[in-house]
Formats: C-alpha cells, structure tokens, sequence
C-alpha cells in the first residue's frame, strides 16, 4: 500500500532540509506529538514506541543528497510490519522548496490496509505541514 501526502512548500533551499532531515536527532522537532512515546536518537537512527505498545527502530536506507531521504526499519531490528518513508524535496526555482511524504506498508491483510491507510495519510500529511513549518524557519 503506497501513500502520498499533499505536497507542501517550505521557504528554504532543499540543502538546508537536507541537511536537517540527515540527522534523526532533528526528527524529535517535526514528529507528530501525543501518540509518539519514548523517543531516542543518534544521528543514524530512532527508536519510539507508538500508542505505549508497538516498539518501532528506524534508520536510514538511502539519502540522495538535496532531493530524496528513504526511512525504514533498522536492520537489525525486528519490525511489526515492512515499512517505508520517503521524504522527496524538489527546488521550487528559488521559491523554497517542494515537499511530498511517501509512506510503504508492504503486506498485511486487506482489512487491516483499509484501516491503516487514513491514519498513514494523516501522518503523511502532518509530517509534510511539520517540515514546511520548521523548513520555513531554517
């Protein structure tokens, strides 16, 4: 199941996003509060709990420099569910910066991708209003 925020636009260049997004120790400004618990990071890696029970590490698995950031589980971690986050940033010609979120949840049982899929949407989008927020302020 793929998902796509609505694209936003923050007023800073891709680099400077970049360059934030590259570190998960920033990602405790932008994360969606209240259903996020127990936060810690390193600059490569994170690990929270959601709803105080499913325990969930992160890393990165691929940054292209000023452009893309692909998010995913820890390889060794075990995870609840294949994963994904894509974080895609496109120059707006010197207007700021375009932002989409993509979230991919490979498997799982139909019932359980059509109740996921509004609250991935949901998270999708709040995390693309959270980087035009803070992008704008860097």
């Amino acid at each position: 199941m793929n998902i796509e925020s609505k694209q936003v636009v923050a007023q800073t260049s891709p680099e400077k996003l970049y360059n934030f997004l590259s570190d998960f120790n920033n990602f405790s400004r932008i994360i969606p509060q209240g259903q996020i618990q127990g936060w810690q990071s390193t600059a490569d890696r994170c690990s929270f709990s959601i709803g105080g029970y499913m325990q969930i590490s992160l890393a990165y698995l691929e940054r292209t420099p000023y452009s893309r950031i692909v998010v995913g589980p820890a390889a060794d971690a075990s995870s609840p569910m294949p994963f994904k986050m894509e974080i895609n940033l496109q120059n707006n010609g010197g207007e700021g910066t375009k932002i989409t979120v993509g979230m991919n949840l490979e498997g799982g049982n139909p019932m359980m991708n059509m109740m996921l899929k509004p609250k991935l949407r949901e998270a999708a989008d709040k995390l693309a209003e959270q980087l035009q927020y803070f992008g704008s302020a860097l």
